[in-house]
């Protein structure tokens, strides 16, 4: 009798978790700017822009994204975070992602950067949200024109 107590509970709890309806959608990433230039390396923060069209709040563990400039894989953004997503709603996630100036050739990249020439960048990985505990990875795939600036 006990057993069986213990397993309609377990199943009550189990349903009530319900998993989003929606995975999170990768709206845009703006305000990007080059913060410091080392050498070859350049950083970059900007603010990834997400909305939750579900009726249920989670939270966002990790970002785990390639950046590809003009073509070419130049960095990525990766970074671990406790970011509480509110349910039916855009949220901003501040992002850094390390620039590799040499990738892109450092002549073309610094007179892009100094001149403000837009460049074609592109998006591409996960994101790894939990909803009730429950791990979800939502794929990101976005490509825009950005202009970068000191």
């Amino acid at each position: 009798m006990k057993q069986l107590l213990v397993i309609f509970l377990l199943g009550v709890i189990v349903s009530g978790c319900k998993k989003p309806e929606k995975a999170p959608v990768f709206r845009h990433v703006s305000n990007v700017k080059v913060t410091n230039v080392t050498g070859t390396e350049a950083l970059l923060k900007g603010d990834a822009f997400f909305y939750n069209p579900n009726d249920v709040s989670m939270k966002l563990r990790k970002v785990d994204i390639d950046v590809l400039l003009e073509g070419k894989k130049i960095g990525g953004i990766k970074q671990k975070m406790q970011t509480k997503i509110p349910a039916l709603s855009e949220f901003k996630v501040p992002v850094d992602a390390k620039f590799n100036i040499g990738e892109v050739g450092v002549l073309n990249s610094l007179l892009s950067v100094l001149g403000g020439k837009k460049m074609k960048v592109h998006y591409v990985g996960r994101i790894k949200l939990s909803i009730y505990g429950v791990p979800v990875s939502v794929p990101v795939d976005y490509e825009d024109d950005i202009r970068l600036r000191l």
